[in-house]
């Protein structure tokens, strides 16, 4: 419909109405009527200016002088971006980057001073280097974790974040964080001064800092009764907590014993070839301790240390209660570095024992890290060995929120570079593709405040983001990889077989 069928009726039209066109330029000349009776007042020199040319005015000058500013701003950021990238660029008589130099000069002096207090260390406990280049690597890096992971567990002890739910008093909901000995109310015990109003005690003891309540304090209930005892949490819930963390504690503690044991003995079998060491393991052997039954008390040690940790988890998980009052309570990340302990126990005790052992040869091992060693660091093969290991560092910390079964894609990956085999190529891509898209899900539903997260899930959440670019950095360095190898198609290896060169299928029957 044109706007000049549009009819608006109008009193006092000769015709009872008028188009809306006519009744456009109606209102338009009086707009322009009215100007002159306007403008006047803002700008005639007879009378005083109006507070309206004032605020003119006074807008006029902010701007000018926040224009100024700016300008300046930017002429000393443009300055400041020319001095960068003439350090940058910058280049030495021999054609080298002054700034690459830089960074080796200060690398070195940290190597040097780090050298130099190492040595001072060995003088001291009277090691030499060669005592050291008789290490046997796998079991001198294996007894370094068990040492570690010991440290990881004595941490999480007494730690509050085994479970977190949602607790109540004269029913007031407050959230709850519980370690294996204490509770504390708020994130950093931000609303532990209820407690203190019914249970005497609470804040006290060795780790209370004036915070944190003991588990047997709750458990014999509140000295000061509640008003609403019916809308608040039972005693038997907190009694149940301190018996879970006491079965805890104690499969925990008794593990650490063949814990230290995993430590010494395996760096003592680490060091077997150097002369003082080695005196000590020849008298065990002529006591009547042979070789083979030294490696049986190391494996054996691992394997008791690994039991005890998954007795623990196992025995902790099956005796807390189910809730507190007000929803279910979930595990946090104390307990995860429990499970992380447990995975590192069980990798770097696997590990030893089959090279105690010689279940296998580490040739391939060798050669991987040869290839590794040997290739130019300036390429995507390079960068895609750093950037698989990076995300695998990651996949491992997240343990102590939850199991990441992702970290397969990084196996998958690995034997697609190292074998250059293209169908694990393909598969890697594709599964990645579609974890970035359930990642993508993921991180629009997670809360952008992160004064929300507890300490456990800021960490976790930040290696989230930190694989999730990962992610996109190695399909991008797989391209690159890619176009590099795309004149050598003869050392790509497809998984199908050959008819015309008469290779079969290798199926079991």
């Amino acid at each position: 419909m044109s706007s000049a069928s549009v009819q608006v009726r109008r009193a006092g039209s000769p015709r009872g109405f008028v188009t809306s066109s006519e009744l456009g330029s109606d209102f338009w000349r009086r707009g322009i009527a009215t100007l002159p009776a306007v403008l006047p007042s803002m700008s005639s020199p007879d009378g005083p200016p109006s507070p309206m040319k004032e605020k003119v005015d006074l807008a006029k000058e902010k701007a000018a002088e926040y224009a100024a500013i700016g300008k300046e701003y930017a002429a000393a950021g443009a300055q400041k971006a020319k001095e960068l990238a003439g350090k940058v660029l910058a280049k030495d008589e021999s054609g080298g980057y002054l700034v690459v130099n830089e960074a080796k000069a200060r690398y070195q002096a940290i190597a040097a001073r780090g050298a130099a207090f190492s040595k001072d260390i060995l003088d001291k406990a009277d090691i030499s280097q060669e005592d050291l280049s008789k290490l046997h690597r796998i079991p001198a890096v294996v007894s370094l974790a068990s040492l570690v992971i010991g440290l990881l567990l004595i941490f999480s002890h007494y730690n509050t974040g085994w479970v977190r739910g949602m607790m109540w008093i004269n029913g007031e909901v407050y959230e709850a964080y519980v370690s294996t000995t204490t509770a504390e109310l708020g994130k950093d015990g931000a609303d532990s001064d209820v407690l203190k109003k019914y249970f005497d005690g609470c804040g006290s003891g060795l780790f209370g800092n004036g915070k944190t309540c003991a588990l047997s304090t709750l458990c014999a209930g509140p000295t000061t009764p509640y008003d609403k005892p019916e809308k608040s949490t039972p005693d038997q819930a907190w009694c149940d907590l301190e018996d879970a963390g006491g079965l805890a504690n104690t499969l925990l503690t008794v593990g650490l014993i063949p814990g230290l044991g995993t430590f010494i003995l395996t760096f003592i079998f680490a060091a077997k070839e150097i002369g003082k060491v080695g005196l000590v393991l020849s008298k065990a052997e002529s006591q009547g301790i042979s070789m083979t039954a030294q490696k049986y008390i190391i494996a054996g040690c691992w394997i008791a240390f690994w039991g005890f940790l998954f007795v623990s988890m196992v025995a902790y998980a099956a005796t807390v209660p189910d809730t507190l009052g007000v929803g279910l309570l979930t595990l946090e990340a104390s307990f995860g570095v429990v499970r992380l302990s447990f995975l590192l126990v069980t990798v770097f005790g696997a590990l030893l024992i089959v090279t105690l052992f010689d279940l296998w040869r580490p040739d391939g091992f060798i050669e991987a890290w040869m290839e590794f060693s040997e290739t130019p660091c300036l390429s995507a093969k390079k960068a895609l060995y750093i950037e698989l290991m990076l995300q695998l560092a990651c996949y491992l910390a997240m343990f102590v929120d939850e199991v990441k079964w992702e970290m397969l894609l990084v196996v998958i990956c690995a034997y697609y570079v190292d074998a250059k085999v293209k169908n694990f190529m393909v598969m890697y891509v594709v599964l990645t593709t579609a974890s970035i898209l359930f990642d993508l899900i993921t991180l629009n539903f997670m809360p952008q405040d992160w004064q929300v997260y507890t300490p456990g899930q800021a960490f976790t959440h930040g290696l989230f983001m930190v694989v999730l670019i990962l992610k996109f950095l190695i399909l991008g360095t797989i391209y690159l990889y890619e176009k590099e190898n795309d004149g050598e198609s003869s050392g790509w290896k497809q998984m199908a077989p050959d008819p015309e060169k008469g290779e079969e299928d290798e199926i079991a029957e």
